[in-house]
């Protein structure tokens, strides 16, 4: 009996210890395994330093604002890991670009202590819409220069530019941009807004073409709607003395954009350069001389004249003839006034009340321009 008991206590004892030599070289092994990854793609582990690894990257597709790191600092790494800094490295034409995230869009924020042992994600709350489709790096630093990299292919989705319709020519107050969700992409987009330059223009001022419908407005893949922007290029300071460039950008309420540059034309100068009343007694009615500059670059059409008092705006003013260029050539508005020449209206409208008064003579064209003028009616 006393030898059953010592043969039951020998193999316990052996059943123990055969558990901790298979534990230890597990993690023998487990060790051997993860090195020999380093070996075999010819890297080495380097002593006294945190050596991290990216375990999972997540670009959701839903919302490309932001993307989530998981970077782990293994059990076997010298060191406590301090993270410094995260970029997106994409291919381009010239080579490679390295797109640095900001340091305050990244939640735990860096730098970053990360013990042995331990795994950490990070947000990063920075737009990768432009990238989608491609294949991308994402790159974590250690402060010793050191770090971990992740490739990552991104999901496919495109918002295109079709065309923008903007024409001085035939109105300042308004443009067309038309996109397109591409054929390619995998999910439905909200267009949301738009923007001119740095500025937004206001969602009540979108309007889609042909459809009594407003932002926002899905679009299927492969779908292409225009939007009208109701929005004055003149009166918002995008037109200036010279042609120059600039950026309209549609946004998603995914986070995708689509983004065209224009160059449009310097803005059309005007100069009332005359207004001549009849002689009193007569108060029936005045004349204004509006010209065109030389070095404007297109012609407008002159449409209307207002009056305006105080609070009172008079626009029911009779245009019974336009001089054009000190010809007389009749007929009404709207009246064409090219570059480098001059219209003098001829208005029939009774200033008896306002003899004495200062006024606002205002001149307005088809295309949305303007100029006014002060005068004092004579008494």
């Amino acid at each position: 009996m006393c030898a059953l008991r010592n043969k039951k206590g020998i193999s316990t004892l052996s059943l123990i210890i055969l558990l901790l030599v298979s534990g230890i070289i597990g993690a023998i092994l487990s060790y051997l395994w993860t090195v020999g990854y380093y070996v075999e793609i010819g890297l080495t582990i380097p002593e006294g330093v945190a050596t991290i690894a990216i375990t999972n990257v997540t670009f959701p597709i839903e919302n490309s604002n932001y993307f989530d790191v998981t970077v782990l600092n293994p059990s076997y790494s010298y060191a406590e890991a301090k993270i410094t800094s995260i970029a997106l490295v994409t291919t381009t034409d010239d080579g490679e670009s390295i797109n640095n995230i900001e340091a305050d869009s990244i939640e735990p924020s860096v730098p970053y202590a990360l013990e042995k042992g331990k795994t950490i994600t990070f947000r990063c709350n920075q737009n990768w819409g432009e990238f989608s489709g491609q294949i991308v790096r994402v790159v974590v630093f250690l402060q010793n220069d050191s770090g971990a990299t992740f490739p990552h292919e991104t999901s496919n989705v495109k918002l295109n530019f079709v065309k923008t319709e903007i024409d001085t020519k035939v109105t300042i107050e308004r443009f067309n941009v038309t996109v397109r969700n591409s054929v390619d992409s995998l999910i439905p987009l909200n267009v949301a807004e738009i923007l001119f330059d740095s500025i937004s223009i206001p969602s009540q001022n979108i309007t889609v073409k042909d459809e009594n419908a407003t932002l926002p407005q899905q679009l299927q893949p492969n779908q292409t709607k225009t939007f009208t922007c109701n929005w004055n290029m003149l009166e918002n300071g995008v037109l200036g003395v010279v042609s120059s460039s600039h950026t309209i950008t549609v946004k998603t309420l995914q986070g995708y954009s689509a983004v065209k540059t224009e160059t449009l034309p310097a803005v059309v100068s005007l100069n009332i350069s005359d207004v001549s009343f009849t002689a009193l007694p007569d108060t029936s009615g005045f004349n204004v001389t509006i010209s065109n500059h030389p070095a404007s670059p297109h012609f407008v059409n002159v449409s209307r004249i207002t009056i305006k008092n105080d609070t009172q705006v008079f626009d029911n003013i009779t245009i019974t003839g336009v001089i054009h260029n000190s010809t007389t050539t009749g007929g009404t508005l709207p009246a064409l006034l090219v570059p480098g020449g001059n219209l003098t209206l001829q208005c029939v409208w009774n200033w008896e009340a306002f003899k004495g008064k200062e006024v606002t003579i205002t001149v307005y064209t088809t295309q949305g321009y303007a100029r006014s003028i002060y005068k004092t009616f004579p008494e």
